[in-house]
């Protein structure tokens, strides 16, 4: 079976959902599966990839001002849909391609994978990274229309949790989601970890990866207060987020160490100079309830990987809380306090053997992410419409 993947954010474009199905990729061959991807009108998207791995072709549908500004050419982007369906039609034809699946989040680029389908008769299915409809900053009046269509058109819906699914079930009385977790591909070599930082230190350097956003905001802004001056906590973060939009999301930038994007392929040797990994997940904010309780950041995977203690500030009731609590990967900080975090961290800082327990339930959680095992599960799915244990 040949698959076109079609999604609105893969690399070199920065984000979560780039990351996600680059890992993704990296566990097909080039007759196996062709991804599709947007770029602004001369925007290099040459990168460097796996010799024999999927090919990657991209369609001009974005503008952009200094680099931002997404919503302020929505227009644009609407006017290049229906050319973004023929394309799309025209990779189906010439590939030789025997399954679409159309990537959310972003609603065209799904909406149009799924029109180009059902015009070419080819099966379908989507991926859903975050909820929809349910998303309250989503305003589009079309919204419900568009994700029926691609609803009832989904041969699969595969999302990014078991907390997705279970929500998604539960709402639409459908047997198709199936979770299709984040991947990675390859575990780091051992002598590239530098280890646990030992207990009792006089001063210990935490680090946070990833994008600051409505998703996570409020409680990294607690967790940043939390350490303000405190003399043995400091915090660093590794973001693509400007500065000026960070202090626009209220953030105090004499309260961290801001060190700026950091490239996927570097993000674990840059965890290997920090002592404590740190996980915020938003309790409230502008996605609305669904969002905060089914998603899941796709930074938990490296740092899982990064032979370092974690610390996570995260809501009771959410997946991601669940996660924690049955894997036992990190020290869980579920109540919007300061003081709750700081004594979280002492937890963490004042034993040796409290780390060395972190560090092996994370090593030991990762595998379940380990693309070859998951793409087995999809491959399955796609193929029988349900799972084969093998």
């Amino acid at each position: 079976m040949k698959i076109l993947l079609v999604s609105w954010s893969t690399l070199p474009n920065k984000g979560g959902s780039s990351i996600i199905v680059e890992n993704l990729s990296q566990n097909f061959s080039k007759d196996e599966l062709v991804v599709l991807g947007s770029k602004t009108l001369f925007q290099n998207t040459s990168m460097k990839r796996p010799a024999g791995g999927p090919e990657f072709l991209y369609f001009f549908s974005e503008m952009y001002l200094l680099g931002r500004g997404y919503r302020y050419f929505s227009w644009f982007r609407k006017w290049r849909f229906r050319p973004l369906v023929k394309y799309i039609k025209s990779i189906i034809t010439s590939q030789k391609i025997e399954h679409v699946i159309g990537v959310y989040p972003n609603e065209i680029y799904c909406h149009a994978a799924c029109i180009a389908a059902r015009e070419l008769d080819i099966p379908f299915s989507s991926y859903f990274h975050n909820t929809y409809t349910e998303n309250v900053e989503i305003t589009d009046p079309k919204k419900d229309e568009i994700q029926q269509e691609i609803f009832e058109a989904s041969k699969n819906i595969f999302v990014m949790s078991e907390g997705m699914q279970r929500f998604y079930e539960q709402k639409y009385k459908l047997n198709k989601f199936h979770p299709l977790i984040h991947t990675f591909n390859k575990f780091p070599v051992s002598k590239t970890l530098t280890g646990i930082p030992g207990e009792n230190k006089k001063q210990y350097k935490l680090v946070a990866i990833g994008n600051f956003n409505e998703s996570n905001m409020d409680a990294t802004l607690r967790f940043a207060a939390a350490i303000r001056k405190h003399p043995r906590y400091s915090l660093s973060l590794f973001t693509h987020v400007p500065k000026v939009l960070l202090k626009r999301r209220g953030m105090t930038l004499s309260d961290i160490e801001y060190e700026g994007f950091v490239k996927p392929d570097e993000v674990h040797r840059i965890l290997q100079h920090y002592d404590i990994c740190v996980l915020t997940h938003g309790f409230t904010g502008g996605y609305g309830d669904v969002e905060y309780q089914t998603i899941f950041p796709t930074r938990t995977i490296p740092l899982l990987l990064s032979g370092k203690p974690i610390i996570a500030h995260s809501p009771d009731g959410s997946f991601l809380n669940d996660f924690i609590k049955k894997n036992k990967c990190a020290e869980l900080v579920d109540e919007p306090s300061e003081k709750a975090i700081l004594e979280g961290l002492d937890r963490i800082a004042n034993s040796l053997d409290y780390q060395n327990k972190l560090v092996e339930a994370s090593r030991h959680t990762a595998q379940k992410f380990h693309g070859v095992n998951v793409v087995k599960a999809w491959k399955s799915i796609l193929k029988n419409g349900h799972e084969v244990k093998i």
